[in-house]
């Protein structure tokens, strides 16, 4: 499935933005999310969905694990993974890595999301079968126009100028977000700027491809732990939350390409908003 998404975003596009205030872009919207997504109070609110922007390389994935509410009363469902299977509405957990040191993120999902190694969604998911793990690959033969989705990785090589990469293994939060912007490809839409997430500290900043690429033989933007996050094309916009994790990066990684509705983004922006950590179980 990764290598069939991979091949529909290998177009060049064409792109030019101006370089806003990062923190007017995060406040855009929240509102309108808030308004239009409503979570039972019990529900505690809480990684790229799409094979696409993380190819995987591993065969096998630990099965979801019973969810870690943060109190007793909490509804929280452990995120499927891997199985391209369309989401009812609800609060998600997922382990990064499937490491049961690192903080389990949840997160606020609204109905018709897709399951993969994080939430997605693509044209015409809406006319697949709902669940139907078949009826959503068929959607993504069609060659969907657009796409989005959320990841969750730990950053290792990172692409440079000249065609080169960087280990970066184990790099803090600031270091990671200037690789990401010293990237050939990617031009910056916000500037790196501070973010926290449930008490860990970080950075936050969002960038664009480049409408005139550079040809160089590796086209991966980053290598993580479990694959490769290759550049997508059609003008695709990466939103990246770069968070210290007790001396290990954490990313949370969002990403829509250029003709995805706004809705959509929308949408997409308020899961990422919802995310929240909870710490790993002392037993």
């Amino acid at each position: 499935m990764s290598e069939r998404l991979l091949e529909a975003f290998r177009e060049e596009v064409e792109s030019s933005t101006p370089l806003p205030d990062f923190e007017l872009i995060s406040a855009a919207g929240r509102n309108r999310r808030r308004r239009r997504h409503t979570v039972v109070a019990a529900v505690t609110a809480c990684v790229l969905g799409v094979s696409g922007l993380v190819a995987s390389t591993y065969g096998d994935r630990p099965g979801p694990q019973p969810a870690r509410g943060p109190d007793s009363g909490s509804l929280v469902t452990p995120f499927p993974g891997m199985d391209m299977t369309t989401l009812e509405e609800g609060v998600y957990a997922l382990q990064p890595f499937g490491d049961p040191s690192m903080p389990e993120l949840q997160f606020e999902l609204p109905a018709g999301w897709n399951a993969w190694l994080g939430p997605n969604r693509y044209e015409g998911l809406d006319e697949a079968a709902p669940g139907d793990p078949r009826a959503n690959g068929e959607a993504l033969d069609s060659d969907p126009e657009w796409l989005l989705g959320m990841v969750v990785f730990e950053p290792q090589w990172f692409a440079q100028a000249g065609c080169t990469m960087v280990d970066l293994s184990g790099g803090d939060p600031r270091t990671i977000a200037q690789a990401l912007v010293g990237s050939p490809r990617l031009e910056v839409v916000a500037r790196p700027g501070p973010s926290d997430l449930s008490g860990h500290r970080g950075v936050h900043l969002r960038l664009r491809e480049r409408a005139a690429g550079v040809d160089c033989e590796q086209d991966a933007l980053m290598t993580t732990g479990t694959g490769v996050a290759q550049y997508l094309g059609r003008g695709t916009t990466y939103d990246a939350r770069v968070i210290d994790i007790d001396g290990r990066p954490l990313v949370v990684w969002a990403a829509w390409t250029r003709d995805a509705p706004h809705d959509e983004v929308d949408d997409l922006l308020g899961i990422v908003d919802s995310v929240e950590l909870v710490p790993p179980d002392p037993s």
